[in-house]
């Protein structure tokens, strides 16, 4: 072999490893086109929006949300299969999408989980009710589910409705829920947490509702939860507080007859309920989304809170921590009201009138003792074109570096943005609108779905990233994907 030849070779071999190992937040070039994916709506349909992702044992991804009859506005939800390259999985339903409960109003899923044999349990609302339901792997919906009919209804008294945010799978198969109820009875008006375990086989336990005051017109609206180590639910959302909005958490006992009254914070009657206030400016109206549990049983919790920028306020993504009593780290305890916050644009230096939204918390566990967080949701971006993008970042937990952190693995910033489709203003440049809602892990890369703004309307829209390795400082462990 001649020296030329082997310089080649060797030129060649470290190129082809180089395009390989791509960066932590490159798009995977193998997933749809060029890392990103949209589907359109159905005939006579309009605006797909997806609201949240799982993987099959198979690597199949299910996505599921909603789209609107384009002549007289009913929904349905709109449940879709890609297969693991991002091209649709014609052999799902009908030709790989499923349209369910069309021609309703109020009709959308909000969540979806798989099991491990494939099936697929998708829940959200029916009108005013909340509606579970199962699929087979094929897309067909399940007759061994709730007595045949392969879906569950939690119908309220009549002029109440019920809100489904988001469902988990329980080690027993079970699956948890929750949500929001609305009551409005003589003039009774009453938004308060909603939980319900429903059985494998789709039969329901009785519902537990949780209100953070008593008396009418209390508004607390639950929004994502998460199982502990000892089986017990935590659940996220917001609740008045002092001065606006501010985030609440509960944790239900595994048994269902009360909350924990172990877990508490500023709550002096030890109700069972943490009152998380940002206070940052602004409107103090301080929303969390997300919730997701370290495996060490510290408890992060995201979503949005305003605070005040350079030349102004703006809507800042905000994350807080607890510990397994509900307590806030040490270091929220020195500092009340630290600014635990971020902005999803690259210039991390946000600007009046932005907004960051936190919609999904993952825990990223390459590395088994120093988890990291990744959070997922929406945030402005002014480099071309400007709108609004998938935001994406990836944060060192605060148990280990006495605050959430970026980590600048990510991107070199911790954080990313990404975006679909152009669209013109009418005024000879273009302007981009995206809308990130959830994600999963498959095989160490991030999926993150949601829906962008195309000239003809809203496609559903996902990402996946090539790799997402966190920063690997435990050298004493093998990582964990």
């Amino acid at each position: 072999m001649s020296p030329r030849f082997s310089c080649a070779c060797l030129a060649a071999t470290l190129a082809f490893c180089a395009a390989a190992r791509a960066a932590d937040g490159d798009l995977d070039a193998t997933f749809g086109s060029a890392g990103k994916v949209q589907l359109g709506p159905n005939t006579g349909f309009s605006g797909p929006v997806a609201n949240d992702v799982a993987v099959q044992p198979d690597g199949k991804i299910v996505v599921v949300g909603y789209e609107t009859n384009a002549t007289d506005g009913l929904e349905s939800w709109r449940i879709a299969r890609l297969n693991a390259n991002g091209t649709v999985d014609t052999s799902f339903a009908s030709n790989g999408m499923l349209d369910w409960n069309a021609g309703t109003t109020g009709t959308r899923a909000h969540a979806v989980a798989v099991r491990p044999d494939g099936r697929i349990v998708v829940g959200g609302n029916f009108q005013s009710e909340i509606e579970v339901a199962q699929f087979t792997p094929n897309g067909s919906p399940d007759p061994t589910f709730a007595g045949g009919e392969g879906y569950i209804l939690l119908t309220p008294p009549a002029g109440d409705s019920n809100y489904l945010s988001r469902l988990v799978l329980d080690t027993d198969g079970s699956i948890d829920i929750a949500g929001t109820y609305y009551a409005n009875q003589s003039g009774f008006n009453s938004n308060e947490f909603f939980f319900d375990r429903i059985a494998a086989n789709g039969s329901s336990d009785e519902p537990f509702r949780y209100s953070f005051g008593s008396g009418p017109n209390q508004d607390a609206h639950a929004t994502d939860l998460a199982i502990d180590s000892q089986g017990r639910y935590v659940v996220v959302g917001y609740a008045p507080g002092a001065n606006g909005y501010d985030c609440a958490v509960i944790r239900i006992t595994r048994d269902l007859y009360d909350v924990d009254r172990t877990f508490h914070y500023q709550d002096p009657d030890n109700y069972g309920f943490t009152i998380m206030p940002f206070d940052l400016g602004g409107d103090d109206n301080d929303v969390c989304n997300a919730v997701a549990i370290f495996p060490g049983g510290y408890i992060a919790i995201g979503g949005h809170a305003t605070a005040n920028a350079s030349n102004g306020s703006y809507q800042a993504a905000v994350l807080a921590e607890l510990d397994n009593n509900g307590i806030p780290d040490q270091y929220y305890q020195d500092q009340i009201g630290y600014p635990a916050k971020f902005s999803f644009s690259y210039s991390l230096n946000p600007t009046s009138g932005q907004t960051n939204d936190i919609t999904k918390l993952i825990v990223d566990g390459y590395d088994s003792k120093y988890a990291q967080l990744v959070a997922i949701g929406t945030g402005n971006q002014y480099a071309p074109p400007p709108g609004t993008y998938f935001g994406v970042a990836r944060l060192n937990p605060a148990q280990s570096y006495s605050n959430f952190s970026l980590d600048t693995a990510l991107n070199g910033k911790g954080v990313m943005g990404v975006y679909f489709a152009q669209r013109p203003t009418g005024l000879g440049n273009f302007i981009t609108t995206n809308t990130g809602q959830s994600g999963t892990f498959v095989g160490g890369k991030l999926i993150a779905v949601g829906s962008t703004q195309a000239t003809d309307g809203h496609t559903l829209a996902a990402t996946r990233l090539a790799t997402f390795d966190g920063i690997f400082k435990n050298g004493f462990e093998t990582p964990s994907y």
